[in-house]
């Protein structure tokens, strides 16, 4: 008896791929470690969250003494700097007799738990759709790599970079997993949890929203209380946690979405000559001023791209509400596709949308790939029009991660942008049938995908 395609075990030259793409991500690690860590200039954000878990290791002011030797700011909330501290590590000009976790293993293990990260986020999501994948057959192995591997530019600029991106989409896809499972409590405190350390996941607050799912937004009220509230007052005391909160919202929250502000980390937000940012305001100002050198450019976007920025994202968010809930079904796959439609927005809609924030449509692809494989019992691959689509991002968003006049030029345009919203219109598309439509009540699980 002959096996369908995707019940077979992997060939020979299948298991080579994986062996041979185990061994680019270790070459890689090796490589991030040498330009974290072993170089003059530290080529990495993972110097702030060090810096930042020393700092609160000695009781310091996290937004004032948290600057790394590269000159970037602290920007997150404060609950995520006290995450920091295992991987504390002084400024090198602070003489301490006390133990620190050497820099260069902090590194190696952050870059570790990453890849973990993203592997367990595609895991999860696959698991959600595919549950009757047999383990190990090439159908299983499919539905968990294709997704990494056209991701791979934003994954790696992310690891590159040391960034938290990869655990804040592993904090997405077990939401999404236990959202499906019924655990609706369970899901929404995963969600909070990510709203708790970087804030934009707030956006994804939609997606229970309009499934009205209301035991999953009490998940995201506790995480929030104990996240934002319990824990810096019990590490900081009442005070002293406000007075963070409060200038986080005015030099962050606040000034990446209007610009002002007059704050030295500015230049990490609101100056957008300062950044590669790929949001709709960033690339609206550099066509605007495309004539001149970047160095001459204005450095903060005017109130009217500030305004267009904000019409396209808020038109895009409602033409997306407005078809999930029309078309969306309470099939895994289609939620799958709206969950991860809101994911892709989320990197464009953010007015601060760095390259390595294209890890973050990690969803958005797997949801692509996992509806077609879930329509195609026994396949491997998804149908060819997805197929095209996903390999034709994850080219475009790739194209401009190279260094070089062209690709800036890509870079600066939106080119990556336009790509990941013309992703987001074809997953519309892949919706559920009209007919098959309603609004979910959430009180009883998600059927399993077929």
């Amino acid at each position: 008896m002959i096996l369908p395609r995707g019940n077979q075990p992997l060939d020979r030259w299948e298991k080579l791929a994986l062996i041979a793409f185990g061994v680019f991500i270790l070459a890689f690690g090796v490589i991030t470690e040498i330009r974290s860590a072993f170089l003059s200039f530290k080529h990495t954000d993972f110097n702030v969250y060090t810096h930042v878990g020393w700092v609160v290791r000695n009781g310091g002011d996290i937004y004032g003494d948290a600057i790394a030797t590269n000159g970037l700011h602290y920007v997150y909330p404060s609950p995520f700097s006290i995450l920091m501290v295992p991987f504390a590590d002084p400024p090198p000009w602070i003489t301490t007799d006390e133990f620190y976790v050497p820099y260069p293993v902090s590194v190696g293990v952050w870059f570790t738990i990453s890849v973990a990260f993203a592997m367990w986020a595609v895991h999860l999501l696959a698991g959600a759709i595919l549950p009757d994948a047999k383990r190990g057959t090439r159908r299983w192995w499919y539905a968990r790599t294709i997704p990494f591997y056209v991701c791979l530019g934003g994954i790696g600029f992310s690891l590159g970079r040391g960034q938290v991106n990869l655990m804040i989409v592993a904090l997405f896809a077990a939401s999404f997993a236990a959202a499906i499972r019924g655990r609706r409590l369970t899901s929404g405190l995963w969600l909070g949890v990510a709203i708790v350390f970087k804030l934009i996941p707030a956006f994804l607050l939609l997606f229970p929203a309009l499934r009205r799912d209301w035991r999953a937004g009490a998940g995201v009220a506790v995480a929030l209380i104990v996240g934002l509230g319990v824990i810096p007052i019990a590490m900081w005391g009442p005070q002293k946690a406000r007075a963070q909160h409060e200038f986080f919202i005015k030099n962050v929250v606040l000034a990446g979405t209007t610009g002002s502000g007059d704050h030295p980390m500015g230049k990490d937000l609101t100056h957008t000559t300062a950044t590669d940012s790929q949001s709709f305001v960033a690339a609206i100002h550099h066509i605007r001023y495309q004539h001149l050198p970047r160095s001459e450019r204005p450095k903060q976007a005017s109130s009217h791209t500030r305004l267009a920025h904000w019409a396209i994202g808020g038109t895009l968010t409602l033409i997306t509400l407005l078809v999930a809930w029309r078309r969306l079904t309470p099939e895994p796959k289609d939620q799958l596709v709206f969950f991860g439609c809101l994911c892709a927005l989320l990197m464009v809609v953010t007015p601060v949308s760095h390259m390595h924030y294209y890890a973050m449509v990690l969803p958005m692809v797997s949801a692509l790939w996992l509806r077609s494989l879930a329509e195609r019992p026994g396949e491997v691959c998804a149908d060819a029009r997805t197929t095209t689509v996903l390999v034709l991002w994850g080219l475009a968003v790739a194209l401009p991660l190279f260094p070089g006049s062209p690709f800036d030029e890509l870079r600066e345009c939106g080119f990556g942008t336009a790509a990941t919203v013309g992703l987001w219109a074809f997953g519309l598309t892949r919706l559920g049938k009209r007919a098959e439509a309603k609004v979910i009540s959430m009180q009883a699980p998600l059927r399993q995908a077929a």
